[in-house]
C-alpha cells in the first residue's frame, strides 16, 4: 500500500475542502493518506511516504505560469480547470 501525504494551506477553508477531496480520492484508490497542514510539515517528512501532493489558493494564472512547465500529470481535475491549463500552455508555448 502506498503511503500519500496531502500538504496543503488554507486561508479561508476552500483548499483545505480540496486536500480533504484528494485524500478521499488516494483513500478510495488504496493508498494510506495523511492530510497535513503546511505548517506541520518540513522535508525531513519527505522519506516517509510515497507520493506528496500540495496545495495552495491561487488567485489567477501566474501560479500556473511558474508551475506548468515542470507539471507531469493532471488527473481529476475539473473541465474548467483543464481548459485553463491549457489555455496557459498555449501562452507559454508549450
Amino acid at each position: 500500500m502506498s503511503k500519500v501525504a496531502v500538504v496543503f494551506w488554507s486561508g479561508t477553508g476552500n483548499t483545505q475542502a480540496m486536500a480533504d477531496l484528494v485524500a478521499e480520492g488516494a483513500r478510495e484508490a488504496g493508498a494510506e493518506v495523511d492530510v497535513i497542514g503546511a505548517g506541520d510539515f518540513d522535508s525531513d517528512k519527505l522519506g516517509a511516504y510515497d507520493a506528496v501532493a500540495f496545495g495552495c489558493p491561487a488567485m489567477g494564472d501566474e501560479e500556473l505560469r511558474a508551475v506548468l512547465p515542470r507539471l507531469r500529470v493532471v488527473a481529476r481535475a475539473l473541465p474548467t480547470d483543464k481548459s485553463r491549463l491549457v489555455r496557459v500552455s498555449q501562452e507559454l508555448d508549450m
